[in-house]
């Protein structure tokens, strides 16, 4: 997962004023986010298994690089499950809710 360098919460006063797109346009805005999160955490996990297969053949000295790839993408994939856990868990409590 990408490190953010600078803070998301800096212009946090002019993100709450109400925006000019539609609904459907924040729609698609968070799916592309979405998608590029979840593609993210697939490269990491290709990667990871590339220099896996690379270690095993030999073609690499460093074994190093091969465990931290390895941990990249176990901490990224577990990062993605905790989160669809919780938005499981959100969507569900919002299910339960009357109006």
């Amino acid at each position: 997962m990408r490190v953010l360098e600078r803070s998301p919460f800096v212009d946090l006063p002019g993100r709450l004023r109400p925006s000019q797109t539609n609904a459907k346009e924040q729609w698609y805005e968070f799916a592309e986010k979405l998608q590029g999160a979840i593609d993210e955490v697939d490269g990491l996990e290709k990667e990871s298994h590339r220099l896996t297969q690379d270690a095993v053949l030999g073609r690499i000295d460093n074994l190093h690089d091969v465990m931290i790839a390895a941990e990249k993408s176990r901490t990224a994939m577990n990062l993605t499950l905790e989160v669809r856990g919780k938005v499981i868990e959100a969507y569900k409590e919002i299910m339960r809710m009357q109006f």
